[in-house]
């Protein structure tokens, strides 16, 4: 390290003080302190970033509900004066098809604003995993149909009863099964098994879909995840959908995975959720 140094005084000349050494030290200093300080004020600024674009979102979600619940009514008082006008009836049904879209897309966002600040709530009660499969598949057969995909399930032979939130759960393994349906192509086929392994509940999706590529694979439930497949199907969703599921998954003390063998190779996603208990009824008795 570089010393200050002082001349000997004398007589003959002045005093001469070498500073060069201090200097080159203390500029290097300077700049790693400001460094430190502009890192911290573009780290706060960045938080500020997100907690506004987190508004941001939230806001128009909440906005997007008023033009939505009028445009719900007015399909109604159309399809109701328009009875036997089948043109007019199929123009309907396109339009509450893409209502309920943007319905979804509003939800999304509030959910993964929620997601986002860890403030996604859970009302728990003692649940019958039958049920909860029951809500989820709604509206997933018929989509499976559209495309010409085969849709098969294999449910756990006895009762599984689980704590947790029906609603809650019902929307993960809804968003799974989308993805799936999605991603899979005209006349692929998607499995739903459900099964107990030990105190799990293993609910596992399988397709020989599009597959997931090594680099998206660690990301796929990151919120609001980028890449050339989620891109191309960007009009389908916001992407949101699988980090809503991780949230939910692990809120009930569970897991979600996925796994691929690569593009083209098909995909699995598996949640587990843990089991309170198996072949038992409503009263408790075995």
């Amino acid at each position: 390290m570089s010393a200050l140094t002082v001349q000997p005084q004398s007589s003959s000349g002045p005093t001469f003080i070498d500073t060069t050494g201090a200097l080159d030290e203390m500029v290097p200093r300077s700049m790693g302190s400001a460094a430190l300080v502009f890192s911290g004020v573009n780290q706060v600024e960045a938080r500020v970033d997100r907690n506004r674009n987190d508004e941001l979102l939230a806001m128009v979600a909440h906005e997007l509900r008023g033009p939505l619940n009028a445009l719900k009514l007015s399909t109604e008082m159309i399809r109701r004066v328009s009875s036997g006008y089948r043109e007019i009836g199929r123009s309907v049904e396109n339009i509450d098809r893409q209502i309920a879209h943007l319905t979804q897309l509003a939800d999304d966002l509030l959910d993964a604003t929620r997601v986002a600040h860890g403030v996604l709530r859970l009302h728990n009660v003692r649940t019958d995993f039958d049920t909860v499969l029951t809500d989820s598949l709604e509206g997933i057969g018929p989509a499976a149909e559209k495309r010409g995909q085969t849709f098969s399930i294999e449910t756990h032979p006895e009762k599984i009863w689980i704590n947790g939130d029906p609603v809650r759960l019902a929307q993960a393994i809804s968003n799974i099964l989308v993805n799936a349906v999605k991603y899979t192509p005209i006349s692929g086929s998607i499995k739903l098994t459900v099964r107990a392994e030990l105190d799990d509940l293993v609910v596992s999706v399988t397709d020989n879909g599009q597959g997931i590529s090594s680099s998206l694979l660690p990301h796929v439930f990151d919120l609001f995840a980028q890449s050339r497949r989620t891109i191309a199907s960007s009009a389908d969703g916001l992407g949101i959908g699988l980090a809503i599921v991780k949230a939910i998954a692990e809120l009930h003390g569970g897991m979600i995975s996925a796994s691929s063998a690569g593009p083209g190779a098909g995909s699995e996603f598996v949640l587990r959720l843990p089991i309170i208990a198996a072949q038992e009824d409503v009263s408790g008795s075995k």
